[in-house]
């Protein structure tokens, strides 16, 4: 699966591109830097929005990037799972190593938050607890505000990679979580012997409703002007779902990770700050897995012709 990434919120202003720190072909993980870029205020790299291999890259040393800007496509390395777990659904002890495939340690570094160097004055989390994404899990204070800095994706905390009076910025390593959201689709595999019924669970388990907040834009409260979306539209990681308006500067807010819009929480006109519920996605990023349960009513030639009696009339 291709995966397009985009220049996350830097605000308003372009900033031209100094230093490309991947190419073509490399592996990247999740927050690895990808290019550096500058602006009137300051320089800062962009992180990786999901792991992949680098297919292609967009732009070029001394072009101009704003908020949403495509920048690369990468290889998704989560597409070759699907396939392996296809191919073991015959033997019934193939679901056993479908596990540990799913645990996957992933870092989380502080997001975009200019060039400053900030103080973290609370740690909001404990090894071993479970993390939402958008989750508080730190709070930071500079010179001109304390802001707390939201989980980036779920999972389990595994290491705390700071103390309270350390310093970070834009970037820094502060947590390393276990991710397991595929674990699930191991249950689909032993039910499947069961009746029909049973796979048809599968999907509504797989879906998943996500809460989209307002991502760290400092202190201050901002209007909504304009909503980019609509209820039902299928969005893409980094897509731009509504537009505010500050003191300072208007910006897009985009997409943390792709789904369906379910609600909306936000009207125009209203007024949002960081953390700010202003939707909620229906995630299923998993649903591959449904495909597995299937192949096991191959062995009774009876339920393959019940299913094929009983397609034509929904098609009608």
């Amino acid at each position: 699966m291709s995966i397009e990434i985009h220049v996350p919120d830097i605000g308003a202003d372009e900033v031209e591109v100094t230093e490309l720190l991947v190419s073509v072909g490399d592996t990247v993980e999740v927050d690895q830097s990808l290019i550096t870029v500058e602006g009137d205020k300051a320089s800062m790299e962009v992180p990786a929005a999901a792991a992949g291999t680098v297919k292609e890259i967009k732009v070029v040393e001394g072009d101009k990037v704003s908020t949403g800007s495509l920048i690369m496509i990468f290889d998704a390395a989560g597409a070759e799972a699907p396939a392996a777990a296809e191919a073991p659904a015959a033997p019934s002890a193939a679901p056993a190593p479908a596990a540990p495939a799913a645990a996957e340690l992933k870092e989380v570094h502080v997001p975009d938050i200019g060039g400053d160097e900030v103080e973290v004055t609370e740690i909001m989390v404990a090894v071993g607890d479970a993390v939402e994404a958008d989750q508080s899990i730190l709070n930071v204070e500079g010179d001109k505000a304390s802001m707390e800095v939201p989980a980036p994706f779920a999972g389990t905390v595994k290491e705390i990679k700071v103390e309270v009076g350390g310093k970070v910025s834009t970037g820094s390593l502060v947590f390393v979580f276990e991710v397991a959201g595929s674990a699930p689709a191991a249950a689909p595999v032993e039910a499947a012997p069961a009746p029909a019924a049973a796979p048809a669970a599968a999907p509504a388990a797989v879906a998943e409703a996500k809460e989209v907040h307002v991502p760290d834009i400092g202190g201050d409260e901002v209007e909504v002007t304009e909503i980019m979306v609509s209820v039902g539209d299928s969005i893409e990681e980094e897509q731009s779902l509504i537009t505010v308006e500050g003191d300072k500067a208007s910006m897009e807010v985009p997409a943390p990770f792709a789904g369906t819009v379910k609600e909306i929480k936000v009207n125009a006109g209203d007024k949002v700050s960081t953390g700010s519920l202003i939707f909620v996605f229906e995630t299923a990023g998993s649903a591959p897995a449904a495909a597995a349960p299937v192949a096991t009513p191959a062995p009774t030639a009876a339920p393959a012709t019940a299913k094929a009696a009983k397609t034509p009339p929904r098609a009608g």
